[in-house]
């Protein structure tokens, strides 16, 4: 690997993401809010990618494109924690942790939050450009910097190509990268700014948290529930409700699909594989946890119903979206164990492929059914019959059905590791399970007072979220590149003792 390169492109990130970071200072000067807390992860970006800048770079190969993904996301995860160390106390280490928690948190769009509450209270010194800084962090990593990067200053060539590969996929629009991640940038830019007025005109909310909620919303990230549920006075009305829930599913199909969407063919988007599954799945799971507060006795009344819907499509979608009651209109106010099976399979199947959400993907979870039905025709064949694998417009080789195996090992490894962690700090095994899932699937649902866990289940949690956005395989291929240097520092020094 050729990590003065890899340090090249870094630089160019964290430029990118030190420019970026000026607009929190200017809705802080719009609202006349102390901006200095925000300088740092304005000047220390800029400089850091200044000088990793300066010598020449060169194409990237796969693998390198992969290790620059996950420190892409560490870095610009890193400096823009410095807003967030002004809001916490206590030990150095204590303060780190959870600044960073926070950052990595919003960028990677799970919205799982361990900031005081009082700090995005209403009547607090930084209340507009923090939820503004938080928000505008999920929607960048939502729309992932790298597409950004690829819409605006790709200059073509392989490079770009394993940028994609390792943000989006394999699947483009247009032969050519760029043309892509631009068209991706336009349309997300579209339902931001459609969202953000639709709800500032039909709801009750401002024009500022109108933004803020559709920002989150088309992220996926739930954080702007929890500044609902800490402001009862910011009421969003049913309307409004409807408005996030669309915005919700729309950030969680593919992005490349709402090209041919919004082109009017309407007929090509729906016979995705993805979205058949999607639609299927989301019927099936409002039916079953409608049947569950059946049986417990609730009334299904029209507004329970709806906040059982929502709630659905929340979790679903791994926004973790909540503003309050759809948890309770679930009827999970004590959360069962049934409820919380059902949750955590929810979420574990997440969201579609090129999509801002989380989980194993719909794709695999659909081609793994095909596969399982695929495996059972073809036993019952002569060894010399050729069957195809086909779904999603696709044939799938053994090779497609291999990695896809092996990330389902892999997740679910994430998950267990996880889920004993947490346990082992004296979690109930339920809770445990659900958060472990969450943090993985990249959803900010409600349940777990996380400020006052120890650093190393927040630490736990931090490598979950950054292996759930980042789809697991380039974390461990920076890990294994670590691992490396480290032994072969070791071989060194016992070289040079001896």
């Amino acid at each position: 690997m050729n990590i003065r390169n890899i340090l090249w492109y870094l630089g160019v990130f964290l430029i990118v993401e030190g420019l970026l970071s000026v607009l929190p200072i200017l809705v802080a000067l719009i609202y006349h809010e102390p901006y200095h807390i925000f300088l740092l992860g304005v000047l220390l970006p800029l400089c850091t990618g200044y000088l990793l800048t300066r010598y020449p770079s060169c194409e990237l190969n796969f693998g390198d494109a992969m290790l620059l993904s996950s420190l892409v996301l560490v870095s610009i995860s890193f400096f823009g924690a410095f807003p967030f160390f002004n809001m916490f106390e206590g030990s150095m280490a204590n303060v780190f942790v959870d600044g960073f928690f926070e950052s990595v948190s919003s960028y990677t769009t799970t919205g799982l939050t361990v900031l005081p509450k009082e700090t995005y209270t209403w009547g607090s010194s930084n209340y507009h450009s923090l939820i503004f800084k938080r928000t505008i962090s999920e929607w960048l990593g939502g729309l992932g910097i790298i597409v950004l990067f690829l819409s605006v200053l790709a200059k073509g060539g392989m490079s770009s190509v394993y940028l994609y590969q390792t943000a989006e996929g394999i699947e483009r629009l247009t032969p050519s990268v760029e043309h892509t991640a631009r068209i991706i940038l336009r349309i997300y830019l579209f339902y931001t700014l459609v969202g953000a007025i639709l709800l500032w005109v039909l709801s009750d909310l401002d024009l500022f948290h109108s933004f803020c909620a559709v920002m989150s919303a088309i992220a996926t990230g739930g954080f702007i529930g929890s500044v609902f549920k800490a402001n009862p006075s910011i009421m969003i009305n049913t309307i409004g409700q409807i408005i996030m829930m669309l915005v919700m599913l729309i950030a969680a199909t593919p992005f490349t699909l709402h090209h041919f969407l919004l082109g009017g063919r309407i007929r090509k988007f729906f016979n995705n594989i993805e979205i058949r599954t999607l639609i299927i799945i989301a019927f099936t799971s409002v039916f079953l946890f409608t049947t569950l507060l059946w049986l417990d006795g609730m009334e299904l009344t029209p507004d329970r119903l709806f906040q059982t819907i929502l709630g659905v499509v929340s979790v679903l979608t791994t926004t973790g979206y909540d503003s309050g009651n759809i948890i309770d209109g679930m009827g999970l106010e004590a959360v069962g164990d049934v409820e919380v099976i059902l949750l955590f399979l929810i979420l574990t199947i997440g969201a579609c492929s090129g999509s801002t959400g989380g989980g194993i993907k719909i794709i695999r979870f659909a081609i793994m059914l095909k596969a399982t039905h695929w495996s059972i025709k073809k036993s019952s064949l002569p060894e010399s019959a050729i069957v195809p694998l086909k779904g999603g417009g696709k044939i799938w080789t053994d090779r497609d059905l291999d990695m896809i195996t092996l990330f389902f090992f892999l997740y679910t490894l994430f998950i267990v590791g996880g889920f004993f962690v947490l346990v082992l700090h004296q979690m109930h095994p339920m809770q445990a399970l659900l958060l472990s899932a969450q943090s993985l699937a990249m959803s900010g649902l409600a349940g777990t007072n996380l400020a006052a866990q120890p650093i190393v289940v927040k630490a736990v949690l931090i490598l979950q979220m950054i292996a759930g956005r980042l789809e697991i395989f380039p974390v461990l291929s920076l890990i294994l590149y670590l691992l490396g240097r480290f032994h072969e520092g070791t071989r060194r020094e016992k070289r040079w003792c001896g």
